[in-house]
């Protein structure tokens, strides 16, 4: 929020088919780039996430099912 009251110049914001769009104080602009981002890049890197938690836990199941089917057999008491 300081950062946002403390950058009040005003940035033009513009794209090439359109041409100029708005006029937004250079604070918000530079968060909005950092959100867009930061969404951006987590929509990048969760489904590679989740891929890698499945894999993940499924090389858990394989091993807790490879242990138990060598485990040693219980000892035999009279």
């Amino acid at each position: 929020m300081i950062f946002l009251l403390s950058n009040r110049v005003a940035a033009l914001v513009s794209f090439w088919p359109f041409g100029q769009v708005a006029a937004w104080p250079l604070g918000a602009l530079v968060l909005v780039a950092l959100v867009l981002g930061f969404l951006l890049g987590l929509a990048f890197h969760l489904p590679h996430r989740f891929a890698l938690n499945r894999r993940a836990k499924r090389a858990e199941n394989r091993a807790a099912e490879l242990e138990a089917r060598n485990a040693p057999p219980p000892p035999v008491s009279f």
